[in-house]
């Protein structure tokens, strides 16, 4: 579950797993083996990973419902892609009106 968190964020970012592995300062293979659940990250690796991806390290933890979660993740890739051809302008007025969305 973690490492599906690990990914999900990571994507929503637009990094690649070396770019993430650079940046939080572990090697290459580490963040792919945490992705697909090979290797158990200590308390700090996902320290580190969660500062980099500018989230709560609690983030990495909140659960999604496991049927649903690669659909989700499906949807999620597809909707940041889009986003991404958009232009500056068409971006930026996409992106406030996500965050007015979500805010409290």
């Amino acid at each position: 579950m973690l490492g599906r968190q690990v990914r999900l964020h990571r994507k929503a970012q637009g990094l690649s797993q070396e770019q993430l592995a650079e940046l939080a300062e572990v090697h290459n293979t580490y963040i792919s083996n945490i992705e697909r659940g090979k290797v158990s990250a200590s308390a700090y690796g996902f320290y580190r990973i969660a500062k980099v991806l500018g989230i709560k390290l609690i983030d990495l933890f909140s659960k999604l419902d496991e049927e649903n979660i690669e659909e989700f993740e499906n949807d999620l890739t597809d909707i940041i892609g889009k986003i991404r051809q958009l232009d500056d302008m068409q971006r930026k007025l996409y992106i406030s009106a996500i965050k007015g969305m979500l805010s409290k």
